[in-house]
């Protein structure tokens, strides 16, 4: 901490010993908190990769807005020494500048996420300051007449910062409260030095530490209206507050209790604190409270202090582990695996933190679910739900390079019609996905001479399987119709448009506090789209087989409609997704002669996708917070090879070929089979 901020002042900055008693808190537990905002409001937080300034090096986040659509901490990207504090919102990083020098870092936004606050090195990088960040405009709040300040806080509104400044001489610093471009210093409770960690929402309310007269002690303080208050101690020597609620009237965080052999979370309410206990080990601190200081949040150890606990605290219950909390609420919890809880929503119903293995975490229990899950395992089910639209394009490609991958088969003569049934079936396996798909379809149509006109109507399926015994499946319907046109010669076009419609049944299973769980949705899927295509039929003649070289060009689009969830103790809602395929195919088709009337026919064929990467996907975790997350990338270059025979069957011509792909968001190898009857 002392490298990253480059203070050569002094070996541990003011905030490092509530850093420390955080004990580096994994910046993805601090997203989760993030997703809750101010306990003040309760924030609709997102699950988003904010990255880094080139998508290298690392970045943490400190604060959000109560919407959660501005994210604020450091990032610094690969190859650079010096951090930056950013301003994320709408997916694009802002870097906030400096005061002069090489570093900054974030560590608070206002409500609405207009107004950053945080520290910043001056030129030289001779000290850093306190900044207060607004319309692209860093500005330095100064000191209490030393060299170094720095923000920790900021009012819902923006107007008022706190934080800590050194004095004159820089022997000491002073809790600060800054207002209307006058920072103010708060004192101390008779001692030389006090720290700001938080303030109320309507900044009236600032709640830090001090150290006090006459001994080596620091004491969790309130101030108000130019006052500060000494919140006292559980009858040991040192206390600290880390939070308040909305209207500062309760404070919560820790104080040493009588020997100084342990620490307890403590609240503080009109002149009172009260020990909070523990969970039966010897240590316990409270990190954050509901609007109303009803709920506590924190952590504490356990029986024997072998591991500590995120814990939950009321009037009613008192002290409860997160998962006993979850326990008494019906929810079936597989082991006891939180190691912290960090914030909780306005009325306490939320609270997130990090588990044992250092992923973070949200519990909850309400109406619209109760259960606990991890931002990771949340995060996966989601991006593998959102399948559907990519689902129903990878159908439609099998449709029109699987069934209708050669059209000239199918060609008849001036004046003839034609009928034919086809279908296709193969395994989707490419990459991570794992299913199957296939289709069914009976077609019929006529050459008119200037060209041959066709229609099919058939019937689709398709099947993934997902994490845990999740699946999305896409069933559906679609109408195709093409017209065959002689161009010159050999050379032949083919044009073509289809519609598909279909319904998916997603089924997005999660871990729900160590329990399988899911939750279900059936949104419709609309897809449709256009062909045209060259074959130069019988171009080349090659050891007795013909080869008929084409070109074809494809453009595809997915709807898949906004759904709501039910079921499962952490349902979601999300928004109307699209996906499109643009595809350009070079390839030939090649039939040699058998005896009695058979072919053997292939194909070979390099295909390219354009879009390099799937739609993203968004909507919202039900009572909890937003999601967007980042389309995958696709593969865009595949090979295609086919083998197969073609002959008289039945009055008719049959033909079975199977294929196999590459790679690429296509069939990993599939069978189509056709029997077409001419009149």
């Amino acid at each position: 901490m002392y490298e990253r901020r480059n203070d050569m002042r002094r070996a541990v900055h003011p905030n490092a010993f509530r850093l420390l008693r955080l004990r580096h808190i994994p910046a993805a537990i601090w997203l989760a908190c993030m997703a809750l905002g101010s306990a003040a409001v309760q924030a609709q937080g997102s699950i988003e990769d904010i990255g880094t300034p080139n998508g290298k090096g690392e970045s943490s986040a400190y604060g959000v807005s109560a919407d959660g659509s501005v994210v604020v901490g450091y990032a610094h990207a690969t190859g650079d020494t010096a951090y930056r504090a950013f301003r994320w919102t709408n997916g694009v990083m802002t870097d906030l500048g400096t005061l002069g020098g090489t570093f900054s870092e974030a560590s608070g936004v206002s409500a609405n996420g207009a107004v950053v606050v945080g520290y910043a090195g001056t030129t030289g990088d001779t000290a850093y300051r306190a900044f207060r960040w607004t319309n692209g405009t860093m500005t330095d709040l100064g000191t209490l007449g030393g060299a170094y300040s720095d923000a920790s806080g900021v009012s819902a509104d923006g107007s008022v910062v706190v934080g800590q400044s050194w004095l004159a001489g820089d022997m000491a610093f002073h809790a600060f409260r800054w207002e209307n471009g006058v920072m103010a210093g708060l004192g101390t409770l008779g001692g030389d030095d006090s720290r700001a960690y938080a303030v109320s929402a309507d900044g009236a309310v600032v709640v830090g530490e001090s150290a006090i007269a006459g001994v080596m002690a620091w004491h969790a303080f309130r101030w108000e209206n130019g006052v500060m208050a000494d919140l006292g101690t559980l009858g040991g020597t040192d206390s600290v507050a880390f939070a308040t609620s909305a209207d500062g009237s309760v404070v919560v965080g820790e104080a040493a209790i009588s020997g100084d052999m342990a620490w307890h979370a403590f609240r503080w309410e009109n002149g009172a604190m009260t020990d909070l206990g523990t969970l039966g080990g010897t240590d316990s601190v409270a990190f954050a409270a509901s609007a109303d200081g009803s709920v506590v949040v924190g952590r504490a150890a356990i029986t024997g202090d072998t591991d500590e606990r995120a814990f939950r605290w009321t009037q009613a219950d008192g002290m409860q582990s997160v998962e006993d909390w979850l326990r008494a609420a019906g929810v079936a919890v597989a082991g006891d695996i939180t190691y912290g809880a960090y914030a909780t929503n306005s009325d306490g119903s939320v609270v997130v933190g990090g588990l044992t293995n250092d992923q973070a975490f949200i519990a909850r229990v309400g109406s619209a679910g109760s259960g606990l899950v991890s931002l990771a395992d949340v995060q996966a089910s989601l991006a593998g739900t959102a399948s559907g639209g990519a689902m129903a394009l990878s159908t439609a490609g099998t449709l029109l390079h699987g069934a209708h991958s050669r059209p000239l088969a199918r060609r008849v003569g001036a004046g003839q019609t034609t009928f034919w049934l086809a279908g296709d079936w193969g395994k989707d396996d490419h990459g991570s996905r794992s299913g199957d798909l296939g289709l069914a379809e009976a077609g019929f149509g006529r050459n008119f001479g200037l060209a041959q006109v066709q229609v099919s109507l058939g019937r689709t399926w398709a099947k993934q399987d997902q994490a845990l015994n999740g699946r999305a499946k896409v069933d559906g319907t679609y109408l195709l119709a093409e017209a065959l046109i002689p161009v010159s010669g050999k050379l032949w076009t083919t044009v073509g448009a289809y519609l598909h419609r279909s319904e998916a049944d997603l089924k997005r299973a999660y871990l729900n506090a160590g329990t399988v769980d899911a939750s279900k949705g059936r949104p419709d899927v609309d897809t449709w789209g256009l062909r045209a295509r060259l074959d130069w039929d019988g171009a080349y003649q090659v050891a007795g087989s013909s080869l008929s070289p084409y070109v074809d060009l494809s453009y595809s689009r997915a709807r898949l409609e906004a759904y709501t969830e039910t079921g499962g103790g952490f349902p979601a809602h999300f928004d109307r997704r699209k996906e499109k395929a643009t595809e350009l195919r070079l390839g030939a088709h090649a039939a040699k002669p058998l005896d009695n009337g058979v072919d053997l026919i292939g194909t070979l064929e390099a295909a390219h996708r354009f879009e390099k990467k799937g739609a993203r996907t968004s909507g919202q975790m039900v009572g909890l917070f937003g999601f967007s997350l980042d389309g995958e990338k696709n593969r865009q270059n595949w090979l295609r090879a086919g083998i197969g025979l073609e002959g008289r069957l039945a009055g008719g011509r049959a033909s079975l070929t199977l294929n196999a792909t590459s790679r690429g968001e296509t069939p990993s190898y599939w069978l189509a089979g056709g029997w077409q009857k001419t009149f």
